[in-house]
């Protein structure tokens, strides 16, 4: 997770710097299909080119399977000749990427006292987000909600030997936000689950699990009372529900979007203004991350002389 936040960091700097080069990704629901297809490609420049591509099926029905529900692969080709590279497993490389992008914007924009964490969700992203916000606050205190009390107790009681500070379940959303200095949504919720009024000033708001027009986890409310931040305006622009509902019931403007993180990171956008303002990263995921997140896996795999080789 540390490397990874450097990767992504780097990789979203690099997209601001206009290194890297991405379309907004292709998403294609079949109408007898019981999940969607996208495809996520990018394009590195300079004197060490790459494509990359995400492939990825989002399968609601896989939890029950005791699967992710983010199933594909990440290509690389070389940006010279275009032969394939490797294929990296597209589920490890989204949850971890997610969450150190994230932990990105987290670095950038909470508090620098921000010890107190709300996780809404009890999955893979969940698990991988406490570790990602360990790694830029030193938190202290997590509360976590699920869909049931069950599942967030089980969560706790999985991770509760590795955490250091204090982590519990509770029955409800509200309880667990009331307070929190940092709160990530990481569910698969089509209505809000997470409400303006429950949240407090200063907080700083991750909100990851809703990748599609079809789903919404935070009310429109919150996005109009934050100072947005968004991973590609485009992104937000074309696949955010909760942005789309706020623009078009006029609680906010066009040019709500405050900054990209990529601006941020070379200095040309506009942080946190006061102790007191809530900040909302609205996370989509981008190919730039995936391919990079991807790249330096395989690259490591090489230095180590370790993964498995196939002729083309």
């Amino acid at each position: 997770m540390p490397r990874c936040i450097e990767v992504m960091a780097e990789s979203l700097a690099g997209l601001q710097r206009g290194e890297w080069a991405q379309p907004l990704r292709s998403v294609y629901p079949p109408p007898h299909a019981n999940g969607i297809m996208a495809w996520m490609p990018a394009h590195r420049s300079g004197e060490r080119p790459v494509f990359g591509m995400k492939v990825l099926c989002v399968i609601p029905g896989n939890p029950s399977r005791g699967l992710d529900g983010h199933q594909g692969a990440v290509l690389l080709m070389d940006g010279l000749t275009g032969e394939p590279r490797a294929m990296v497993h597209a589920s490890a490389i989204t949850a971890i990427r997610t969450a150190a992008v994230s932990a990105v914007a987290t670095r950038l924009l909470a508090r620098q006292d921000a010890r107190d964490l709300a996780l809404i969700g009890a999955g893979v992203q969940a698990r991988r987000h406490l570790e990602a916000m360990a790694c830029v606050r030193p938190i202290e205190r997590v509360r976590v909600a699920s869909r049931t009390l069950e599942g967030a107790q089980g969560f706790v009681e999985s991770v509760r030997e590795g955490f250091p500070g204090t982590i519990d379940a509770v029955g409800t959303v509200e309880e667990a936000v009331q307070g929190a200095d940092i709160v990530v949504t990481a569910t698969t919720a089509r209505v809000p689950v997470l409400r303006r009024q429950w949240i407090a000033p200063g907080t700083h708001i991750n909100a990851v699990g809703a990748s599609q027009r079809t789903h919404q986890e935070i009310d429109a409310a919150t996005v109009a009372a934050a100072a947005l931040y968004v991973d590609r305006r485009q992104s937000v622009e074309n696949e955010a529900a909760d942005y789309r509902q706020a623009l078009d019931e006029g609680l906010i403007s066009p040019g709500h979007v405050r900054a990209e993180l990529g601006q941020l990171l070379v200095g040309a956008g506009m942080g946190r203004q006061a102790a007191e303002e809530i900040t909302l990263f609205r996370s989509l995921g981008l190919a730039v991350e995936d391919v990079a997140a991807a790249l330096s896996v395989v690259e490591a795999a090489e230095a180590a002389g370790v993964g498995s080789r196939a002729p083309w």
